[in-house]
């Protein structure tokens, strides 16, 4: 994480090419403003010359979300290429915009009961999730109404949401020599097609399965079992846990598990052109399951489906762990639609919404990863994660007599700013509590440097 919020915006987005380099400093300098103040419309961001100028800026043609965060999508892979293995977690959130009536260019969202946007994220984690990398890709899609009695060769014709898994697969490339990339999904990824793309690009997957398809239990593909029932069907290889965070109401717990795995061979399916030239997939079904869950508590159960050789019990615990980490994804979402006020933004057409989108996005992953930094290093000095102004205020603020301040001081003392109580089990700050507190943190920057004596230049 650049600390600086205007390094962080000329690394993040200054080589982005949109026709003209004027409309490339007015991205860096407007990224850099919102990145401030991620929650706030932008006539609180902005003054109103900026804001005509942004607002400008979105009207443009070519101002697409790809041109717009392609830089942050190759520091991204820049830095996925140093680390020995990489987890790429891809997950599909609705961006709801059913109460922007003027907005032109939404498609049904959900069950069909709201309208606007689906938007497919590729994040890069360190494999513990204690470190976001960024996006290795995003894409937008407006969904449309499936026509009445469409047969099923048209629906093949249509573009279909299953697409957005493989281009974000695709979109990495190949690691290089040394790198390991893992593309990480929910069930939406188990399709054949998301695993042959992973394939083709020298990645390796990690996938829920929700389909009980045919595969084969044998090196020689003589043996035909139904996944499901096969990995329902494995013995225990030993007993693990995993933490299972609150969501929605329900209380963080932490369930005792037990885990199995084993190889299985994935053909594709029968329905597929050019079956028999298609790769017939070695894998590991891997199989996560409680048998005794707490009165009242939904049992957890998972049958991941993985290209990475899984034979030991201590290779099974770390699939169980890397599959733990798309959850990080949902906190993501949660930065964006909330700590970023996504769905409050208010443009007239899709084309503008994306661009404003777009910087949104890149914004998030800047404030979760102030919170990914308590965990990761916690230790190290405050100027990782802060300007030397930053934590001058907030060692004011706080009284505090520290020298030395580090990235866990800072972060707890913005979070306090935000409403975080920090007792003892509290546990570590919430994204919410941390961009409350980080645009206080801003505001009161704006006051210390108003405070400053002016600078007197007398002439020569």
């Amino acid at each position: 994480m650049i600390a600086d919020v205007t390094a962080w915006s000329e690394e993040n987005f200054g080589e982005a090419r949109l026709g003209d380099p004027r409309r490339t400093r007015r991205l860096v300098l407007s990224a850099a403003k919102i990145a401030q103040h991620p929650q706030k419309s932008f006539p609180q961001v902005f003054d109103w010359d900026q804001l005509r100028a942004f607002y400008n800026l979105c009207d443009q043609r070519q101002a697409t979300l790809q041109a717009i965060q392609t830089p942050h999508w190759l520091s991204t892979r820049a830095a996925m290429a140093q680390m020995p293995l990489a987890l790429i977690v891809h997950d599909t959130t609705f961006l709801d915009f059913g109460t922007h009536e003027a907005l032109a260019g939404r498609g049904p969202i959900g069950d069909g009961d709201g309208t606007g946007f689906l938007q497919h994220n590729s994040l890069a984690f360190s494999p513990d999730g204690a470190r976001l990398l960024g996006l290795s890709c995003q894409q937008l899609y407006v969904r449309q109404a499936a026509p009445k009695k469409e047969t099923r060769r048209a629906k093949k014709k249509r573009d279909r949401e299953s697409l957005l898994w493989l281009e974000g697969i695709r979109a990495a490339g190949e690691p290089p020599e040394g790198s390991v990339w893992v593309d990480v999904g929910d069930r939406g990824a188990d399709i054949y097609e998301a695993m042959e793309a992973a394939f083709f690009v020298d990645h390796d997957f990690l996938f829920r399965a929700c389909q009980n398809r045919i595969v084969y239990s044998d090196a020689a593909h003589t043996q035909e079992v139904y996944l499901l029932d096969f990995a329902r069907g494995l013995g225990a290889a030993g007993v693990g846990v995993v933490d299972v965070p609150g969501r929605g109401g329900r209380p963080a717990r932490q369930a005792r598990v037990k885990l199995a795995a084993a190889p299985v061979w994935v053909p594709a399916p029968t329905t597929a052109a050019r079956r028999e030239s298609r790769p017939v997939l070695a894998c590991w079904v891997v199989r996560v399951w409680e048998p005794d869950p707490p009165a009242g508590a939904e049992p957890l159960s998972w049958v991941l489906l993985t290209s990475v050789e899984t034979v030991t019990l201590e290779q099974i615990k770390e699939r169980r762990d890397w599959y733990r980490v798309r959850w990080c994804a949902e906190v993501y979402h949660d930065v964006e639609k909330n700590g970023c006020s996504e769905e409050d933004r208010r443009f007239e057409t899709a084309e503008r919404m994306w661009a404003c989108l777009a910087i949104l996005a890149v914004v998030a992953v800047r404030v979760y990863q102030l919170r990914l930094a308590v965990r990761e290093t916690p230790d190290a000095p405050a100027a990782q994660v802060a300007t030397a102004e930053e934590v001058e205020v907030l060692r004011r603020h706080t009284s505090s007599r520290a020298r030395g301040w580090t990235v866990r001081d800072f972060v707890l003392a913005v979070a306090r700013l935000g409403g975080f109580l920090g007792r003892k089990g509290d546990g570590l700050p919430g994204v919410r509590s941390l961009w409350r507190g980080y645009q206080r943190l801003q505001d009161m920057v704006a006051g210390f440097r108003l405070q400053r004596p002016a600078q007197v230049h007398l002439p020569p």
